[in-house]
């Protein structure tokens, strides 16, 4: 029977990263990918050659990318323009880059033979941790599926304002291994010991305060109005449709006129802000007089021909947020100019947006800062604190109308609630074609635009004080531990294995 399992791991290999993608939106069945890790170390420690382990962990992660992250093909495809057989390709490419983290793990744990050693309970978290860290920086990162994010709704979210959601996916790989133990074990009392282990994440989660315990309420409440105006991604940039989508979302701004805060979504207007001064100066005069203001995303045209995608203050205070983390692919190309020809041909738009420069001064309403970001930014949670460190608020504006019926809306809220979490702060989420919301800052939806719906979502919020754990010091105790870690862990085994 073993030996029938054998010939048929990579097929085994390529159902467990699927079915670890059920622990992420919009399933959210956490115990998926504790089990399937588990399952793939069983695996891996079957292995004699470093290289069939690798070569496992890159099929559990191109099969868990895959099914995770399969909207890219609708976002390049359906309304990025490009070819089918390109936009499959240009899937296949990322989801076999990004499968390669998973299988530098399973290459280093059975090359240093890190599952027979008593180091395993360290070492292996470590490796997850660092092979994650660097998928979020490498080729300026893409952290989406980062196993911490499963926490959400779970008691081991509370861990989320000290450790990180990247701190919680080491906290899972030791869940992952104790559950390995516990089917791999013959003694008793191994098995109770890799079963306390396993039972240790949720009990410290339990014990641990809310989020909201590490911060305090500051300043006043506000009145919050989002404005979802629901333009499917084939109309946004349609001239025809046009009127039809400034009027709808002048009507909606309107109706909401007693608010204090007024978000629109990521790039409402389809033409430059030095074009747009016909619509938007009446709608900035009128909510000064009352007193309101409007967060409106617009495309600003610089000086020297470049655009930004950037989010204004109309109305009763002003200010400017430039997008500084751009999307490789989406809102840029790093690619030669001799290649753009052929991207011409091949049928594929692009368009080179320009990335924003830190600003130390943050847009304030009625004295609460501001801390913004726009669309894929927040997935980045070092870069989001460290840029909204002063903020009392969080806000992101996006637009998930690229992905339509496809799970990456749920997610990318999930991204939302855990950068909440991550800071003790409110975050208001405005979106297009939906998912908005108001998240408070134990990460609970307290307000939700649904999918597709056309809608003002209103609600109050509070601005915060005070740092968590996390917002202090970011990632960067997890960089000094997991690198010290491995790098130790290794070359002492490497005495070991010759």
């Amino acid at each position: 029977m073993s030996n029938l399992l054998s010939r048929f791991n990579w097929v085994i290999a390529l159902l467990l990263g699927g079915i670890a993608t059920l622990g992420f939106a919009p399933y959210s069945f956490w115990p998926a990918p504790v089990l399937s890790l588990a399952a793939l170390l069983l695996l891996c420690q079957q292995q004699q050659s470093w290289k069939r382990a690798a070569l496992l962990g890159w099929l559990f992660g191109f099969a868990h990318f895959a099914t995770g992250v399969y909207w890219v093909v609708i976002s390049t495809h359906v309304y990025g323009g490009a070819p089918l057989w390109l936009g499959l390709l240009l899937a296949a490419a990322l989801f076999a880059y990004m499968a390669i983290y998973p299988a530098l793990v399973c290459a280093l744990a059975v090359r240093y033979q890190v599952l027979q050693s008593r180091s395993d309970w360290l070492l292996m978290p470590a490796l997850w941790l660092l092979a994650e860290l660097l998928r979020g920086w490498v080729f300026t990162g893409f952290p989406w599926l980062s196993l911490g994010y499963i926490a959400i709704d779970t008691p081991a979210q509370s861990l989320i304002p000290v450790l990180g959601v990247h701190g919680l996916s080491a906290l899972y790989v030791i869940s992952a291994l104790a559950v390995f133990k516990v089917l791999r074990g013959t003694a008793n009392k191994a098995r109770l010991l890799a079963l306390s282990a396993a039972a240790l994440l949720p009990l410290i989660g339990m014990l641990l305060p809310a989020a909201s315990s590490w911060t305090a309420e500051t300043g006043k409440a506000l009145d919050v109005a989002i404005i979802q105006g629901n333009v499917p991604q084939d109309q946004k940039w349609d001239p025809s449709q046009a009127q039809n989508i400034l009027s709808r979302y002048r009507a909606m701004t309107f109706s909401a006129d007693d608010a204090d805060l007024i978000v629109w979504p990521e790039v409402v207007p389809n033409a430059p802000l030095s074009q747009m001064g016909w619509y938007l100066d009446p709608i900035h005069e009128y909510l000064k007089f009352r007193q309101s203001t409007l967060l409106a995303g617009v495309l600003i045209r610089g000086e020297d021909n470049s655009i930004f995608n950037s989010m204004i203050a109309l109305g009763e205070h002003s200010g400017r947020y430039d997008k500084r983390h751009l999307v490789p692919f989406g809102e840029y190309f790093p690619i030669p100019d001799w290649l753009r020809p052929i991207m011409d041909v091949l049928g594929t738009p692009y368009s080179d947006f320009s990335s924003g420069q830190q600003s130390s001064e943050l847009i304030r309403v009625d004295d609460l800062p501001l801390g913004i970001s726009i669309c894929f930014e927040d997935v980045f949670g070092a870069e989001l604190a460290g840029a909204s460190r002063g903020a009392s608020v969080l806000v992101n504006a996006t637009n998930d109308a690229w992905f339509a019926g496809s799970s990456a809306p749920m997610q990318h809220l999930t991204i939302s609630r855990a950068r909440a979490l991550e800071n003790g702060r409110w975050m208001i989420r405005a979106a297009n074609t939906g998912v908005s919301a108001l998240i408070d800052a134990d990460g609970r939806v307290t307000a939700k635009a649904e999918w597709q719906n056309t809608e003002v979502l209103r609600g109050t919020i509070s601005g915060r004080g005070g740092l968590t754990p996390y917002a202090r010091w970011r990632d960067a105790p997890l960089w000094i531990l997991s690198i010290g870690t491995v790098c130790l862990g290794l070359y002492r085994r490497r005495k070991f294995v010759r």
